[in-house]
């Protein structure tokens, strides 16, 4: 054995190139001797350029470079044989012939070149000649010269092999056992010189060699896989002649790297259908093996292949019964018992290297057993006893936390979310990521709610009934439990004091990304029982509740629009009849609740999900038909049973989860006012509680005195409220009394006189509501006015879209009767036009530009009395509005300059009058007011 060190780079360089140049000058004057048809000097020239490949001062990546200067030669020669057997030399001679060459690996590669000649030629038996070489061969033990020249004579023998079926196949030419004979013979001496590279050079230099062996493990391959491609070779042979000899070889070779590779050959090379059979044999091998081999990933690749084979039977490339085999020979048990002997075979196995192997044996399962979770909990408890005792973070082993979450992902794909709340194993497994990393897994659990369709819907198993947008939800209190303990990291902080990655180490928009999720998270978990969706709620505020103050103010919101939907299906249910035509119908209206109220009020507000508030609004509008006659049907046939959940209880529990955002850490006056608005407008409205609806509007009014400071701010909220308000008919005279004083009292607290004024009329409309279903107009109808050319006039702060009709109401149970107090109207409508007149006082008094913007509060009023006198209030007559037009004409003559907001709305109001005046349905009335000459 040639234990001698390598020259250094620059003279194994100088060594290959003087090589190069001898090979090239042989090789010319062995071109002119063929040219010149002279057999004795082209053999002569053809053995020196061989000879150059006898050197043993080359590794084997610059042997190689060496070793292709002369093969490409050797086809020169080979043609010039081929042309010496048309003149009448027999192959035989020639054979005869090249052996007389005086060095030994010069005339094995002549024998080479003219045996495969010699079988191609019909003239020898192949069984003869190739045992012959193959035989021969073995005088050439250096490992890199003698790895070289086999390899060279396998690749020329690649076809001429006496296979089933070939023209070389016969009783005296050889059959396929001849063949298989020279295959293996050839792959174990090239696997014995390949392992024996591995003793060349010094010490130091084993890194290196060991990259160059990885170099040229595929000239070993080769001999795999041209038996894998031999078409006499069936299982039998396989398994009783091939892959006995096979693994005698890899286990006896007693090599690393050459154990690990000709696994992964004799895995990937052969069909699957013959690892089926042969499963127990090869698993069998795998403890054999040497420790230092990477085990964990032959189990793997043998696991996916299988997998791979069973998915592509399952969707009919492939023979069926395939699954039906895999089950039969318990192919799940092997594997698993196969890799408890591993781990216990070598006590130093990586964690990392287990959790590989239980990730593939549970792609496995997943594939070949679909939806046998049993399976799934028993691998993750197999690997649950391999790594719980390194605890929280594996001991700091980042690469086998990084494969624990690849192996809790499986499931997640194979078996979807909702088994995988069902499964026991699971959260143990979760327990020992950090919190980091846990948190990854929580987000990536998020997503496949949030993104998967139900599985419902595609086997009958999922997560819940799906809405008609095939969304997946949670639906028993089991598996929500279940799903917030997988995704503890999104809502609590860490329970271990000083491990990183909580809320306190996270900016503020970093966090609100993360909670986004969870409370769009919060829409999917819904049950079609009321009980049980009440149940979850309440579940999910106990959950939230823990995360802390920051986390709140994004997530009670989400958690409030979903108890403001199950109030929407205990309080509408559809009539059984109409209910599939009503879910149709609904998806063109708008509602009055979620355009004017809680879904607008989230839009504006900050800390209020948009994702979350957008999937009410969805699910509200598009309700599935098939659930609703479902509820209808059960709602009629428990008709003298007590609801699970009523809407008092509901309402109840929605105060209490505002609460935290009202005031302290989380507090969010602006979205906690608008969530207590919301709910104060359901409480009146859709369940006619009075005392509750006015605990909401009082909840909110103290917020609005004590937690509102800025101006614009507190502006703001007084609209929401009084917007609210006024479609508010739970009331009796004494609450609402007390409301509207409380409001009134609001407006006359603003700062700015403008601003007073523009709340003051808003809050003239507390005193003429609307009747349900009763029309916005100016006048006349809708219809009158657009083919009129007309349209509404008005802001979006006094509480309604346009003019007012008056419809005659209807009493409805627990509702008052429609306010309908013009005095009230006059009244506010003069109180706000003493605050535009002192507002002028002001400006009189300070001479300032700025304060010239009284007018736009003489503009406020004048719309709202307009509004009001087009729709016959009493006490609005054409003399009010007429005095507000000359005062405002007046102040504009005596040269106050209004701004230019003010200017362009003072130009609306005379272009709308003069227009209006010049129509049919208009001109009785604006034809008796007197405009002032526009400049």
């Amino acid at each position: 054995m040639d234990t001698v060190a390598f020259p250094s780079a620059d003279e194994q360089q100088r060594i290959l190139n003087d090589a190069s140049t001898a090979i090239k000058r042989s090789a010319f004057l062995m071109r002119k001797a063929i040219e010149d048809d002279n057999m004795r000097d082209s053999l002569k020239h053809a053995a020196g350029m061989l000879a150059e490949l006898r050197t043993s001062q080359l590794q084997p990546q610059k042997y190689y470079e060496l070793y292709m200067l002369v093969f490409d030669q050797l086809a020169h020669l080979e043609a010039f044989f081929s042309d010496e057997r048309g003149k009448g030399r027999s192959y035989a001679e020639l054979y005869e012939l090249v052996q007389h060459a005086g060095n030994v690996l010069p005339r094995l590669y002549l024998m080479v070149a003219v045996g495969c000649l010699f079988i191609k030629s019909h003239e020898a038996s192949p069984r003869d000649v190739l045992k012959d070489l193959v035989e021969m061969c073995k005088g050439v033990q250096h490992p890199t010269r003698g790895l070289f020249l086999r390899a060279y004579l396998c690749q020329r023998a690649k076809g001429l092999l006496p296979d089933t079926g070939s023209q070389y196949e016969g009783p005296g030419s050889g059959s396929i056992q001849d063949a298989l004979d020279f295959l293996m013979t050839n792959f174990i001496e090239m696997n014995k010189l390949w392992v024996r590279l591995q003793h060349q050079g010094s010490a130091r230099d084993k890194e290196k060699r060991e990259r160059e062996r990885q170099q040229l493990q595929d000239l070993v391959g080769k001999n795999l896989t041209y038996l894998s491609q031999l078409d006499g070779l069936g299982f039998e042979l396989y398994r009783d002649q091939v892959l006995p000899r096979v693994l005698d070889q890899i286990t006896s070779c007693r090599d690393d790297l050459a154990q690990l590779y000709l696994m992964q050959a004799l895995i990937q090379g052969f069909p699957d259908r013959f690892h089926l059979g042969t499963l127990e044999a090869l698993l069998d091998a795998l403890p054999q093996l040497q420790p230092g081999v990477k085990v964990h990933s032959v189990m793997a690749a043998l696991m996916d292949r299988l997998a791979k084979y069973a998915a592509s039977a399952a969707s009919g490339s492939n023979d069926p019964r395939v699954l039906e085999e895999l089950a039969a020979i318990d192919a799940f048990s092997k594997f698993k018992k196969a890799i408890a002997r591993i781990i216990a075979s070598q006590p130093n196995l990586a964690a990392a290297d287990a959790v590989e192997m239980y990730t593939a044996l549970l792609s496995y399962a997943g594939s070949v057993h679909p939806g046998v979770l049993s399976i799934v909990d028993e691998v993750l408890a197999a690997a649950h006893s391999t790594l719980g005792d390194r605890g929280r973070g594996l001991g700091g082993d980042a690469r086998a936390e990084r494969q624990l979450m690849s192996l809790l992902t499986v499931p997640l794909s194979k078996y979807g979310i909702s088994a995988c709340l069902e499964l026991k194993e699971y959260p143990l497994l979760t327990r020992l990521l950090r919190y980091v990393t846990h948190k990854e897994l929580a987000i990536k659990i998020v997503h496949k709610v949030l993104d998967t369709v139900s599985a419902s819907a595609k086997s009958g198993h999922g997560a819940g009934p799906a809405s008609g947008s095939g969304v997946t939800h949670i639906s028993t209190v089991e598996k929500v439990s279940s799903l917030f303990r997988f995704i503890s990291p999104l809502v609590a902080d860490p329970d271990l004091p000083g491990e990183s990655g909580g809320a306190t180490e996270m900016d503020d928009e970093d966090l609100e990304e993360e909670q986004v999720l969870v409370a769009r998270l919060l829409h999917h978990l819904r049950s079609p029982d009321p009980g049980t969706h009440f149940a979850i709620l309440k579940i999910s505020q106990q959950q939230l509740l823990v995360g802390g103050p920051r986390r709140l103010r994004t997530t009670l919101p989400a958690l409030v629009f979903c108890g403001l939907e199950l109030h929407r299906k205990l309080v509408r249910p559809p009539a059984p009849a109409l209910a599939a035509e009503a879910a149709e119908k609904d998806k063109g209206k708008d509602d009055m609740i979620g355009k004017d109220g809680d879904e607008a009020a989230a839009q504006d507000g900050k800390g209020v999900a948009p994702a979350a508030d957008g999937e009410v609004e969805k699910e509200s509008e598009a309700p599935a038909p098939a659930a609703a006659v479902a509820a209808v049907e059960q709602s009629g046939s428990d008709a003298d049973t007590k609801p699970a959940v009523s809407c008092e209880e509901l309402l109840q529990f929605l105060l209490a989860a505002i609460e935290p955002l009202c005031g302290g850490p989380a507090g969010q006056p602006v979205v906690a006012s608008r969530l207590l608005l919301a709910c104060g407008y359901v409480a009146s409205e859709e369940a006619h509680l009075e005392l509750l609806s006015y605990t909401f509007f009082e909840e909110a009014l103290i917020l609005y005195d004590e937690a509102l400071s800025d101006q614009r701010t507190r502006a703001a909220a007084l609209y929401d409220i009084i917007g609210y308000l006024q479609r508010c008919r739970v009331f009796g005279p004494e609450s609402r009394d007390s409301l509207t004083s409380a409001v009134t009292s609001a407006c006359m607290r603003l700062l700015s006189r403008r601003e007073q004024c523009r709340a003051l009329c808003a809050a003239a409309f507390l005193w003429w509501q609307l009747s349900p279903g009763a029309s916005l107009s100016a006048g006349k109808t809708d219809v009158e006015k657009a083919v009129n050319g007309g349209g509404d006039r008005g802001t979006a702060n006094q509480g309604e879209a346009g003019g007012l009709k008056e419809v005659e109401a209807e009493a409805q149970p627990g509702l008052y009767p429609p306010v309908r107090d013009g005095d009230k109207v006059v009244t506010m409508l003069q109180r706000a036009a003493k605050v535009a007149t002192q507002a002028k006082a002001q400006y009189g008094a300070t001479g300032r530009v700025r304060d010239a913007a009284y007018l736009g509060a003489y503009l406020e009023v004048l719309d709202s009395m307009m509004r009001f006198w087009d729709s016959e209030i009493p006490g609005v007559d054409t003399g009010k509005v007429q005095d507000l037009l000359d005062k405002v004409q007046a102040d504009l003559a005596a040269g106050v300059q209004p701004d230019a907001a003010t200017s362009r709305r003072w130009q609306s109001t005379l272009s709308y009058i003069s227009t209006t005046a010049q129509q049919p349905h208009g001109k009785e009335r604006y034809g008796k007011l007197k405009l002032p000459q526009v400049p």
